[in-house]
């Protein structure tokens, strides 16, 4: 299994979420800048070719990028207080769009950055296939709460 894992806005792509998922196989995880939203989404998309990863996860902007791509790739996400409303301002190369891909969404209850409720609006409103499960946290996800979700993803499985 290989896993495409997209760090948040001021964060490094070498943490101990990267080192978890390593036990269920291959793990890209390139370091992003997020100045050049259209830039990033063009390497992504290179290295999506280049790996075929079977999920994607991506925490806040990471997360946003994360919708996107799995949705005009149809790979299933895990993605944790994913930054959506930048859809809004910030357009990739390519847009959301109806799909069957299924989107594992971590939301912290309490975050002030990304808000939850407008997360679900556009979820709602983009007739999105998704699943959320909520904590009690704000917008820096927790290990303990990544790996929960991770689980309750059922989307890794020990190689």
């Amino acid at each position: 299994m290989t896993t495409l894992y997209l760090h948040g806005l001021n964060s490094t792509n070498l943490n101990q979420r990267t080192e978890w998922l390593q036990q269920f196989g291959k793990v890209v995880n390139p370091l992003l800048s997020y100045q050049n939203i259209p830039k990033t989404y063009q390497i992504l998309e290179k290295l999506i070719k280049k790996f075929r990863p079977d999920v994607i996860v991506g925490s806040s902007m990471g997360g946003f990028l994360g919708f996107h791509l799995g949705n005009y790739y149809r790979i299933p996400t895990l993605l944790l207080n994913p930054a959506l409303i930048m859809s809004l301002i910030v357009h990739p190369d390519k847009r959301y769009s109806v799909t069957d891909t299924e989107h594992t969404i971590s939301l912290g209850k309490h975050d002030t950055v990304v808000q939850p409720e407008i997360t679900k609006r556009l979820l709602q409103e983009w007739q999105q296939r998704y699943r959320i499960f909520e904590y009690n946290i704000e917008h820096q996800t927790p290990f303990e709460v990544f790996t929960d979700a991770a689980v309750k993803s059922g989307l890794f499985h020990k190689k």
